[in-house]
C-alpha cells in the first residue's frame, strides 16, 4: 500500500500547495488569478473540492482518531487485523 498511495519527501503534496500563500508577498494577485480561474467552476462542484481539501488536511487527525479505538489500534504499524491494515491503507 505504501508503494502505490503514499508519496513521501518531494513528492509528497497536499490540496493547500495549490492555493495562494496569505503569509507571502503577492498573495492578492494569486488569489484574483485562481478565482478568474475557478469562476466557470459549478458552485456543488467547488462544495466537493473544498471538502476534499479539509478531509486530506485531516487524515493524521482521523488516523490518530482510529487508533484509539479496541480493534483498530496500531501502536507501531504492524498490526494485522483487517480494520488496523485499512486505517493504515486508508490515511
Amino acid at each position: 500500500v505504501d508503494n502505490v498511495l503514499l508519496e513521501t519527501g518531494e513528492n509528497a503534496w497536499q490540496p493547500q500547495d495549490y492555493l495562494p500563500d496569505f503569509a507571502e508577498e503577492g498573495w492578492e494577485a494569486e488569489l484574483k488569478e485562481f478565482r478568474k480561474m475557478a469562476a466557470g467552476i459549478p458552485d456543488d462542484v467547488l462544495v466537493v473540492l473544498i471538502g476534499d481539501m479539509v478531509t486530506e488536511e485531516a487524515l493524521p487527525t482521523y488516523q490518530t482518531l482510529l487508533n484509539t479505538f479496541e480493534g483498530c489500534d496500531d501502536p507501531i504499524g504492524t498490526t494485522d487485523s483487517a480494520w488496523a491494515r485499512w486505517s493504515r491503507g486508508w490515511t
